[in-house]
């Protein structure tokens, strides 16, 4: 069985389509979980009413993304945990396709799908995740249009939480989502605590879905402030010390991309500047490392029992991120945000 896993937040406009294309699976044998984080559209109405075959958990608040892909996985019946976001629509061959390939080899923990822009399904939205050397991932292939370049399944970093599969024993072995990041890098966190467990992660891209990008959450200093500080708590938790090191050498020189972005009105810098006011990076920077100074105890205690959890050796596991890397100039001056 596969269990599949969305978590809602407002997200009545997206469900009908996404819950359709579920539900049209060519693989049969699944349970669908929603997680609904106290929405106040009319979300929870719409399910009950529409799609009664879903097991609908109601939340009292809103928990955030990862302690609800929590709450399902906990739930679930399923060998296998597929988690999906809402503003999705899955081909009806998804489930299909990444049950093939996890369950043709036991070392094999999860699966990435090839993720399209919902509105220009010509460009890639990810083909599993790339990793700059300071922590921060990002999607593979990103806005580049779908060629033949996309069209190979081979091994990957890591999948993107959007739409991956993951073995459920994988997922416990390596402690579940950390709920403390909320939302943003869960799955980079995840996924590495995965590899360290000695488990790879395949690229499907027969296994394909359409996302309509950030449709659920649209403020962008939300977004940079939680993917920052999330990325600085995936360090610390699972780096080792040397490479914990190093990787603020790294983030200075992403940040000096950053500036000279802005200066010269490229890449993420001058997309940030034309949304949000640029004085703004001050405060979310200050509020970034307010939270890991406050959050240092409990990092250090988790790293502990990550370390203590790992399978694989530490050279092993550190040059993982090396083979599927991204380089600041291409990170901050190349990419655009498609928000």
């Amino acid at each position: 069985m596969v269990s599949v896993i969305i978590v809602n937040w407002n997200g009545r406009q997206y469900l009908e389509r996404c819950l359709n294309s579920i539900f049209s699976q060519t693989y049969k044998n699944i349970e669908v979980i929603v997680i609904d984080n106290n929405s106040t559209d009319d979300s929870v109405e719409f399910i009950k009413k529409q799609f009664p075959k879903v097991r609908l958990i109601r939340n009292n608040k809103n928990y955030g993304y990862t302690k609800a892909n929590n709450i399902g996985i906990k739930i679930s019946n399923g060998k296998y945990v597929a988690i999906i976001n809402n503003d999705t629509e899955a081909e009806p061959d998804w489930i299909e396709n990444l049950v093939n390939v996890i369950s043709s080899d036991s070392n094999i923990g999860m699966c990435a799908s090839k993720i399209l822009l919902f509105d220009k399904r010509n460009l890639i939205d990810s083909a599993g995740m790339l990793m700059y050397p300071d922590g921060l991932a990002v999607c593979r292939g990103y806005l580049k249009e779908d060629k033949d370049s996309y069209n190979k399944e081979e091994e990957v970093l890591l999948p993107t939480a959007c739409a991956a599969l993951y073995r459920k024993d994988a997922v416990i072995d390596a402690g579940f989502f950390d709920e403390d990041y909320f939302a943003y890098c869960e799955d980079t966190d995840l996924g590495l605590r995965i590899r360290m467990l000695g488990y790879k992660c395949i690229y499907v891209p027969r296994a394909r879905i359409y996302h309509y990008h950030s449709g659920t959450i649209k403020d962008l200093s939300l977004k940079i402030y939680l993917s920052e500080r999330n990325r600085l708590f995936t360090v610390i938790k699972c780096y080792s010390f040397i490479d914990l090191i190093i990787s603020f050498y790294y983030t200075f020189i992403r940040y000096a991309y950053y500036v000279y972005g802005a200066i010269k009105k490229l890449g993420l810098a001058k997309d940030f500047s034309e949304k949000e006011d640029g004085s703004a990076i001050f405060f979310i920077l200050f509020k970034i490392y307010g939270s890991l100074i406050l959050n240092i105890v409990k990092l250090l205690k988790k790293r502990l029992q990550i370390l203590h959890n790992r399978r694989m050796r530490h050279k092993k596991i550190y040059r993982l991120p090396a083979l599927f890397k991204i380089n600041a100039m291409e990170l901050a001056l190349k990419r655009k945000m498609y928000i």
